[in-house]
């Protein structure tokens, strides 16, 4: 989610003063807007780069360098206040429209968008059309919500509005006999003073449909039922768009008619909004080319019919006449898209995942052919992976939303050694991303390209994307967002390319480093965090060692059972390696452990950027631990290697490890340990530390008991 509906609470202004501002503002203006250079939508050629200005019509933006809304640069003022209203449009729906669940209210506001434009292509106020006629304050004689349900029904039915399907025949939005649900005249009069100012508003806003989704969503979005469908944040679909681009201009000698840029899997269209503000910001004068990229490259499909409504009226909004766009029963199958395999530059989507299991066994089988997977239910994201990479043309590029737990898995780990894909950049994207959607799943935007393997992979981590999840909605991140920096310096990157075998690091925050694919056996860049790699360097230059030398995993015992030992949970150990040990004779966990003796050091294997590892005190022979400790066997004192482990530049190698679909919930194993690089020192420095530590430890240790047992006496 972008942070649309977000930040604006205070100081706004009523959608109706808004409103009656913008006219105002156009009054004033007077003749100077009517010798700006324009191009009405109605014009056959017009180019379709629309700008959302103040009038009776849409214009062409004089500009694209300013970004779309929620996009991977700042966000306007006008666009805040967009999401804002649509907000307090919700809120309406929901208490005295009687539209419910929250997908029904953006259908509906979305036929009121579709009604705009109807109008505004018309001619708006010199137009006798039941659609203009509504927004000059309604039909004279007729209650509103007649005049809108009449007005829709119009609309929907007229041959110039409507959309293309695969096979090239028109159809309506909806279908002809789509009901029209706003029945409350105070709710839709407010609804039509709200997208009287998106499509006639002084400022230019992009994507109003998912504007609506944003604003409306705040993590309400129904999903359930199906496959996990999350909807992308605008900027992130901004960025991977621009990236795409610079890997491989699909535009480039592109013919002007075939389909060149599709999401299979569409959702509101926001990918493909967000290919076609990039193509316009690359080539701004070629007006031709934007119309025919418009008009024909770009393709739309999903399983759901009003998912795609949404996409073509994006589309329209940004001036297609016919956009295409089509339902399909199921996107891994559909025989319109098989006609079409091995044809498209790009293809940009979120396919679903997590959620149910795909079943189905054709799409299984086709996902075979490119992927190892076994069984009869599967990731639904290693379906539609495996569908857009045969969609590929040679040379095309795959930008897709993947969850980490399926990048981490053999399944895709083997498909990087394929010779005939590349796999050239990887984005990891931060939690808050899709927890509005209603999962804090990992993930991360991958690039492939059909091609033979490039030389090098760029691997980056965005740990902001704006915005943050706080009480079911989104607010401001005041760390801001990483999106933009992370492209411009992706984008740098394929515009000169990196030559020899070693790892550059070309951005150390946010993290963007280029790595050689040749043995690439990852695309988590948690291993090339640069804190990391300076810290391993530093210790290695001054000699330091593995730390396997000195330390052995043990196996894990569960087979006794507890009586009277101590049980050691993570959380009863704190961030200077001291254990609880006045909290472990009571605690009771639910989960088994495994047994740990005297002298023993336990590592936590899970969340590695908090390390907590501890020494099992001499005064416990055995004690119970929980099973997400590692334990070791030292070969030198335990405490003196608690505290190598404690020592900062080792604590960096470990804190960006682990793999996980989520950040708190990252793991390491083992040999993850038993891999860092510790500092080497000599038998009496060790015999120093080791006393040192023990000594401090042990007075915490003991102070926390002493003092609980004061405590119990009283």
């Amino acid at each position: 989610m972008c942070i649309l509906d977000v930040i604006v609470a205070t100081g706004m202004r009523s959608v109706s003063a808004e409103t009656n501002r913008l006219r105002t503002d156009a009054t004033d203006a007077g003749s100077s807007c009517e010798h700006q250079s324009v191009a009405r939508l109605t014009h056959p050629r017009a180019p379709p780069k629309i700008a959302v200005t103040i009038g009776s019509t849409l214009t062409l933006a004089e500009t694209f360098a300013r970004p779309l809304l929620g996009t991977a640069g700042s966000v306007s003022e006008s666009e805040l206040e967009l999401a804002a209203q649509f907000d307090r449009l919700h809120q309406l729906l929901y208490t005295k429209g009687g539209v419910r669940p929250t997908n029904a209210a953006i259908e509906e506001v979305g036929k009121l968008l579709f009604l705009r434009l109807v109008a505004v292509r018309e001619g708006d106020h010199g137009s006798t059309s039941l659609a203009a006629r509504l927004f000059q304050g309604g039909i004279e004689g007729e209650p509103l919500v007649a005049a809108a349900k009449r007005a829709f029904t119009d609309a929907l039915s007229r041959s110039e509005f409507h959309v293309r399907d695969a096979e090239g025949g028109g159809h309506p939005l909806w279908p002809l006999d789509e009901p029209f649900r706003l029945m409350n005249a105070e709710v839709l009069q407010e609804a039509v003073s709200i997208v009287d100012v998106v499509v006639s508003g002084d400022s230019r806003v992009g994507d109003p449909m998912g504007t609506a989704f944003d604003a409306f969503l705040s993590g309400r979005y129904d999903h359930a039922g199906g496959l996990g469908t999350f909807l992308t944040p605008s900027g992130v679909a901004r960025m991977m768009a621009e990236v795409a681009f610079s890997i491989a201009d699909p535009t480039d000698k592109w013919d002007g008619h075939s389909p060149v840029v599709l999401d299979p899997f569409c959702g509101t269209g926001r990918f493909l909004v967000a290919a076609f503000d990039v193509a316009s910001a690359r080539t701004p004068d070629d007006s031709e080319a934007l119309r025919q990229l418009l008009e024909n490259g770009l393709v739309g499909a999903d399983q759901s019919a009003t998912a795609v409504a949404k996409t073509a009226l994006n589309l329209m909004l940004y001036g297609a006449q016919h956009p295409r766009a089509w339902a399909v029963r199921d996107s891994m199958t559909d025989p319109h898209l098989d006609r079409v395999e091995g044809s498209f530059r790009l293809i940009l989507t979120n396919p679903p995942f997590g959620g149910g299991k795909y079943t189905d066994s054709e799409g299984i089988v086709r996902t075979r052919r490119l992927l190892p997977v076994r069984g009869n239910a599967i990731d639904p994201a290693l379906a539609g992976l495996a569908r857009c990479l045969d969609l590929l043309a040679d040379g095309g590029v795959l930008g897709i939303v993947l969850p980490d737990g399926l990048l981490s898995g053999s399944t895709f780990t083997d498909f990087l050694t394929r010779p005939d894909f590349s796999v050239v950049a990887s984005i990891s994207l931060p939690t808050p991303t899709f927890a509005l959607s209603g999962t804090v799943a990992k993930t991360s935007a991958v690039f492939i390209q059909r091609s033979t393997r490039r030389a090098h992979t760029v691997l980056a981590r965005v740990d902001h994307v704006g915005f943050l999840k706080q009480a079911g909605k989104a607010v401001a991140d005041p760390a801001g967002s990483e999106l933009e920096a992370v492209s411009k310096s992706i984008c740098a990157t394929f515009s000169r390319p990196l030559l020899g075998p070693a790892v550059h690091t070309l951005l150390r925050a946010p993290l963007v480093a280029s790595v050689p694919s040749d043995g690439l056996a990852s695309v988590d860049p948690s291993r090339l965090d640069p804190a990391a790699i300076e810290g391993r360097a530093s210790l290695l230059a001054e000699g330091g060692m593995e730390l396997g030398e000195i330390l052995r995993a043990a196996p894990r015992l569960r087979r006794r059972i507890r009586e009277r030992e101590p049980f050691v949970s993570i959380l009863h150990v704190d961030q200077l390696g001291t254990v609880s040990w006045n909290e472990t004779l009571d605690y009771n966990p639910t989960t088994p452990g495994q047994w740990a003796s005297a002298g023993d050091v336990l590592v936590s294997l899970l969340n590695p950027s908090k390390l907590r590892a501890a020494v099992i005190a001499e005064d416990y022979p055995t004690v119970m631990c929980s099973a997400e400790f590692g334990v070791f066997k030292p070969s030198i004192d335990p405490y003196a290697l608690l505290a190598l482990l404690y020592e900062p530049r080792v604590q960096a190698q470990l804190r960006p490890l682990g793999t996980g679909t989520s950040s708190s919930r990252r793991r390491i194993g083992p040999e993850d340990v038993l891999a860092l690089i510790v500092p080497q020192k000599t038998p009496s420095e060790i015999a120093e530390i080791g006393e040192r530590s023990r000594r401090e430890v042990r007075n915490i240790e003991s102070s926390r008991l002493r003092l609980t047992a004061l405590r119990r006496s009283l």
